[in-house]
């Protein structure tokens, strides 16, 4: 539970390069990996899983979104590798270190990345959830179970929406070539709370896509 919170709030550490010392972004992008290995390693039993059961369509969606996640996560580390200013500078050939793709890569990919960690945590959030409560156990009744949801969820994907513009997120993942956007002109804590909304808002549409999925299963 605590590499599953842990991961999503390392990387966006990870994604704030533009206020934290640049040793230390690539410290914490190898941690990021690290940390990502550990939950491979720890849910390794699912790889074994996927020859087993019915595939429907949840199953397939999630499947999906697992593998994409490892593969750009292994994509932009390797990409940030390429063009390092410390870990590996005197290793790296210059054409890899200066290559505009390259650093393109290593910038669009993380917006990618974030979006399916929301969606991601959000299609397991029912189980997720309640692990955490087994440990802090909540006392609500429903009716105000419901509200904090629904007022929660809303200010979320409002702030989710709200920081995609700001952070020009559909450029993004059109790999444009974009030096600075209105969200990194912001304060430090601000462009990281843009971007804890953004993640935020997948995990919302994930929860909402799992629960209306799976409530017309029951029906």
């Amino acid at each position: 539970m605590a590499v599953t919170a842990l991961l999503p709030l390392l990387l966006l550490l990870v994604m704030s390069f533009h206020y934290i010392p640049k040793l230390l972004h690539e410290v914490l992008g190898m941690a990021c990996l690290v940390l990502a290995v550990v939950h491979v390693y720890q849910n390794r039993q699912w790889f074994k899983s996927l020859g087993r059961g019915r595939w429907g369509f949840l199953r397939a969606l999630g499947t999906a979104i697992s593998l994409l996640l490892i593969a750009l996560m292994l994509a932009s580390v390797i990409a940030g590798l390429g063009i390092s200013n410390y870990l590996l500078k005197d290793i790296m050939p210059l054409e890899i270190q200066r290559s505009i793709a390259i650093h393109q890569y290593h910038v669009s990919l993380p917006y990618a990345l974030l979006i399916l960690c929301g969606l991601h945590w959000g299609m397991h959030w029912r189980g997720w959830l309640a692990q955490w409560k087994k440990l802090v156990p909540l006392s609500m009744s429903p009716n105000t179970s419901r509200i904090t949801v629904a007022v929660l969820g809303l200010s979320v994907a409002a702030l989710g929406i709200y920081g995609s513009f700001l952070n020009r997120v559909g450029d993004r993942l059109l790999m444009k070539h974009i030096f600075a956007t209105e969200a990194t002109n912001q304060p430090g804590e601000i462009y990281v709370l843009l971007l804890m909304g953004l993640l935020g808002l997948y995990v919302v549409i994930g929860v909402l896509f799992d629960y209306v999925y799976r409530g017309r299963k029951t029906q």
